[in-house]
């Protein structure tokens, strides 16, 4: 299905972080498409091949600065910019670990305090990669933005902590806080759960379901993500928002799903769990981002998921022939 498009009146001068990840890559598309300046900013591009071709082509400018963004040259970057994203790769929640919270938390904050410091005292706009994960054990299904956050891993604790920081550090600019579901599609990272599963259903062999698969995730189509952050960008939006379909999907069922468009012979094959606290049922209600976004997911989980399985199958054969 056609993703929402944005005319040349949505151009705007963005600078952003982790542009070179799988939700970074895909909304600097966008932005381009739309005929948006992009100054893209930090100490590497990121893996995106998209990315590396777009610098290198001139349509996105990129500016190489310190990791913690404390340099000078970070704060120049973005002087000229009316908005700054701050589209880190997001990884997948991992287990507990409560001897790195201080170190996730840090890792996190470094970055993002320099720059909102630099930025946000011109009242320009700000948008924030979270995730869905800081509502950790949901208080009621599907969570709301107004919920109370209780986050199980220490991935989810630096996202809200990255939050409040963007409410301190902001008070002049706009910020809208994206909370994304479970972001999946074409160019996912292939440690993720989705492709990992449609790589051993693609060889023939059986998807591995963690526990007894009744876990249920919102699963939001990459195309459909950015068409919100698109929108939170171009209408300025100040809040949070979350960005998934309100619908759940238990991991028995996403992996039968992906055995069926794969074409696979081995059924779905359940391990015992690993203790992993992180892991927990999440959905999310859209209501604020439909009302104020206008954001509609377009993508059907069955249809971006064949799009997704095209995608690695074509780049499984790729590799075949380059390896031959």
């Amino acid at each position: 299905m056609a993703s929402a498009t944005y005319g040349r009146n949505s151009a705007m001068r963005v600078a952003m972080t982790g542009g070179g990840g799988f939700l970074g890559s895909h909304l600097l598309a966008r932005l381009i498409g739309a005929g948006s300046l992009v100054t893209l900013v930090g100490p590497d591009l990121g893996p995106s091949r998209y990315t590396a071709s777009m610098v290198a082509a001139g349509r996105a400018r990129f500016v190489r600065c310190d990791a913690d963004f404390t340099d000078s040259v970070a704060a120049r970057s973005i002087a000229d910019a009316s908005a700054l994203v701050l589209m880190d790769s997001l990884p997948q929640p991992s287990a507990s670990r409560p001897e790195r919270l201080v170190d996730e938390v840090e890792a996190s904050l470094a970055p993002l305090v320099p720059l909102l410091c630099a930025f946000a005292s011109r009242g320009g706009h700000v948008v924030f990669a979270s995730s869905g994960a800081v509502y950790g054990d949901p208080v009621r299904t599907p969570s709301r933005e107004s919920d109370l956050p209780r986050p199980r891993s220490t991935f989810a604790l630096a996202r809200l902590a990255c939050e409040h920081a963007l409410r301190l550090c902001s008070a002049t600019a706009t910020v809208s806080v994206l909370r994304y579901g479970t972001v999946y599609g074409p160019g996912e990272s292939g440690s993720h759960v989705i492709p990992t599963m449609i790589r051993a259903a693609l060889a023939g062999d059986a998807p591995e379901v963690e526990g007894d698969g009744s876990d249920e995730h919102d699963y939001v189509h990459i195309a459909d993500a950015v068409d919100a952050t698109m929108s939170a960008l171009v209408r300025r939006a100040d809040g949070v928002y979350n960005v998934g379909t309100g619908i759940g999907t238990t991991m028995i069922e996403l992996a039968s799903l992906i055995v069926w468009l794969t074409g696979g012979k081995a059924a779905p094959l359940k391990r015992p769990a690993d203790g992993n606290p992180a892991r927990a049922s999440l959905i999310l209600d859209t209501s604020r981002a439909r009302s104020d976004l206008a954001f509609a997911p377009r993508h059907a989980l069955a249809d971006g998921l064949k799009e997704e399985v095209g995608w690695l199958k074509a780049t499984f054969e790729g590799n075949l022939k380059s390896a031959a």
